[in-house]
């Protein structure tokens, strides 16, 4: 199945967490907070995952790569300029 994650925040209300890093790339016990929703659609057989992606997208994209690694097809969607909810849907 398929599914989409929307990312691409800029976390402004996590300032200084995200001066430097995208708010789902923060980490909680010990990994970045995207991750457990890439666990949690795993888990329920969403394996092909896109993502909507904003500010400082090379971040996530270099650490997930193509999602191999994690068990799910990922794929990223920049946005050039935010687009909110309904712009990345």
């Amino acid at each position: 199945m398929k599914a989409i994650v929307m990312a691409g925040g800029k976390g402004t209300r996590l300032r200084p967490l995200t001066c430097k890093q995208p708010k789902p790339m923060v980490p909680i016990a010990g990994k970045p907070m995207i991750e457990y929703i890439l666990d949690l659609l795993k888990q329920y057989q969403f394996t092909d995952i896109g993502m909507t992606l904003f500010y400082l997208p090379e971040l996530i994209a270099n650490y997930y790569g193509d999602g191999r690694e994690f068990g799910v097809d990922l794929r990223y969607f920049i946005e050039e300029t935010p687009l909110g909810t309904a712009g990345s849907v």
